[in-house]
């Protein structure tokens, strides 16, 4: 079986329902955004993006002349994020609808990547890091958040959850580099790895 058959694709449906319970007081934006600090005029890629939880505030932070590439498999969310873009004259932002195991840019393409909550829906997991080692450019940075393998409230359940020691080992076995492990929420645990 391909990556594509392990992979979990939100359906719009479910995708909404994430944006309810207060998710910013739970997974707090500006943490995540600060740790990849992008700059005017940089091209950020949000891989699996959904509906654009990220993706927004990226977008503001590099402008006009940056550029942000909202890769999601989900059909649907690439249609809404793209129509809510055109909508509101937001040309830096481009939905692509892609699995993060192949995503549909070139080598030494982007600034940051960041994953936000989506490992433990990868299909192949080391796979989507040697993508996202190969499409960002030396020196660029990629943040990975993903849920705390503690009991919370809402989530997936406990035994699909990735620690980050788990994530920080793939990505290092990969080529990555750790800069820092930061909090950026009650829920969630971060680490910022660099390419060389």
């Amino acid at each position: 079986m391909g990556y594509e058959e392990r992979s979990h694709v939100w359906t719009g449906e479910q995708l909404s329902r994430i944006l309810d319970n207060n998710r910013g007081e739970w997974m707090p934006k500006a943490p995540v955004i600060e740790a990849l600090a992008p700059r005017p005029g940089q091209t950020i890629a949000d891989v699996g993006a959904g509906l654009g939880w990220l993706s927004w505030p990226l977008a503001e932070a590099v402008g006009p002349s940056g550029h942000v590439w909202a890769i999601d498999p989900s059909a649907e969310a690439v249609q809404a994020l793209s129509e809510k873009a055109l909508t509101h004259g937001v040309s830096q932002l481009q939905a692509v609808r892609a699995f993060a195991e192949a995503i549909p840019l070139p080598g030494d393409d982007v600034d940051g990547v960041v994953w936000h909550t989506v490992a433990l829906h990868m299909g192949d997991r080391v796979r989507a890091m040697a993508e996202t080692m190969r499409i960002l450019k030396p020196g660029g940075f990629w943040v990975a958040v993903d849920w705390k393998i503690v009991p919370t409230p809402f989530g997936p359940p406990l035994h699909r959850r990735v620690s980050a020691e788990v994530l920080e080992k793939e990505a290092l076995t990969t080529g990555f580099r750790l800069v820092r492990r930061f909090e950026p929420g009650p829920v969630t645990w971060g680490l910022i790895f660099q390419k060389d």
